[in-house]
């Protein structure tokens, strides 16, 4: 899925698992400078994603969090290749707290994904553990070029075709 490159890129991660009548789903992206692509990176402060949205379906309540508190706090690398992530966020808000830690005075993830190990998304009273078994990487350009881009030079090109013919007609005028 990735190859090792002296040069960073980004990646995108698409997942999505579900247990019982719980679904959930989302994508995030990273950028693999100052990674080490043979090993375990871990960072438990900002993360290293770019993005991260996640949608999710617990205890019948649907809902989206969008990189608001989470990072992406595990990425596992083996010769280039992502084996394991972990990504964690507050999906009730930043001062919320799961039934194992109630009264304590910081707040905690809602929610823990995981590619590997199970996931936890605890919601209410609601603790789960399915495994993320559909997750796939891609490459993604790190500045996507807009439609706009590709049009105007077709068109600049579409002009100096017309320029050129334009002094090859004339070239062959002049000499006739």
């Amino acid at each position: 899925m990735l190859s090792s490159a002296a040069n960073a890129a980004v990646y995108r991660i698409d997942f999505s698992t579900s247990v019982d009548e719980d679904a959930y789903a989302g994508y995030f992206t990273y950028d693999t400078a100052g990674l080490d692509l043979n090993s375990y990176n871990s960072n438990n402060g900002a993360g290293f994603e770019v993005s991260l949205l996640l949608n999710y379906v617990v205890n019948g309540v649907s809902g989206t969090f969008d990189e608001t508190t989470a990072g992406v706090s595990e990425l596992e690398f083996d010769s280039g290749t992502l084996v394991d992530w972990s990504i964690g966020g507050n999906a009730r808000g930043p001062n919320t707290f799961d039934s194992r830690t109630v009264g304590q005075a910081d707040a905690v993830l809602d929610f823990v994904i995981r590619s590997r190990y199970g996931s936890r998304f605890s919601f209410g009273e609601h603790l789960d553990y399915p495994s993320v078994e559909n997750w796939s990487a891609q490459q993604v350009s790190a500045v996507p070029l807009p439609a706009a881009v590709w049009a105007f030079g077709a068109g600049l090109l579409g002009l100096l075709g017309l320029k050129r013919r334009r002094k090859m007609k004339m070239l062959r005028t002049a000499t006739a």
